[in-house]
């Protein structure tokens, strides 16, 4: 498969919820380049789906396995270099690493990678441009224009553009512009709400953690619950942010 590969790695050793019981069928990691084409081409002609986990991906644990390849980018999408036209950053490379770097402040306490950043969306705004792959090769466009079937390895961001970083573990993405969530989850009178070991954060309502031995069952249902309240409560429907890990696909 072009990378180092395990057959039936634990999901709970990669994902920050743990809790997870179940395996990803094969788990890859890919140094460069060349190892990620030849693992996507091999998963093309055996038209075995391919799912992105980036490390500590920002994810939902799910209640059993998942088939196909769970793929890790690995050292060779780690780097970060300054360039005349901004920060050259591999989307494996922590949000949190990425701070300290560049001296980009914003980013400190956020979780998960730049390839996270990426699919959450709020880093577009800092993106000069994106590497990806795309079809059956490599291209290196301006910004970071939406294309399902391309897979962004490294970009060019700007620190001194505002972003608003999504805090690790945050279950809901931002119900829209004229309504900001944590207000809207104060107005339903949600915090420190627990189901056996899952809870949301006490700091913050927006956030879900696992105290211990939380279930993908128990974590689900505590999100299904908050949603149920603010519904309720304000008449708004709060999209989920916490999905299963990675994204499948065929590139």
């Amino acid at each position: 498969m072009g990378g180092l590969c395990r057959e039936l790695e634990p999901i709970a050793r990669h994902l920050p919820l743990r809790s997870s019981p179940g395996t990803f069928e094969r788990w890859v990691e890919v140094a460069n380049d060349e190892a990620l084409v030849a693992t996507l081409r091999a998963a093309r002609a055996e038209k075995v789906a391919v799912r992105v986990v980036p490390p500590f991906g920002d994810a939902l644990p799910p209640e059993g396995g998942l088939p196909g390849i769970a793929l890790r980018l690995g050292a060779g999408f780690e780097g970060i270099e300054k360039t005349d036209s901004g920060w050259k950053v591999g989307a494996a490379v922590p949000l949190a690493q990425l701070a300290v770097r560049a001296g980009w402040h914003a980013l400190r306490f956020a979780g998960g990678t730049v390839g996270d950043a990426l699919l959450d969306g709020w880093i577009l705004p800092a993106v000069v441009s994106t590497r990806r792959f795309r079809g059956r090769g490599f291209e290196t466009v301006e910004g970071c224009p939406p294309e399902p079937k391309a897979l962004p390895v490294e970009v060019v961001v700007n620190p001194a553009v505002s972003v608003k970083p999504c805090r690790a573990g945050t279950a809901f993405t931002e119900p829209g512009k004229r309504t900001e969530l944590r207000a809207t989850l104060r107005r339903a009178r949600l915090s420190e709400v627990r189901l056996y070991d899952a809870a949301l954060a006490e700091d913050d309502a927006a956030v879900i953690v696992n105290r211990g031995e939380a279930t993908p069952k128990q974590l689900r249902l505590l999100i299904q619950a908050v949603r149920e309240r603010v519904r309720i409560a304000t008449g708004l429907e709060l999209d989920e942010r916490l999905v299963a890990p990675g994204r499948a696909g065929r590139w």
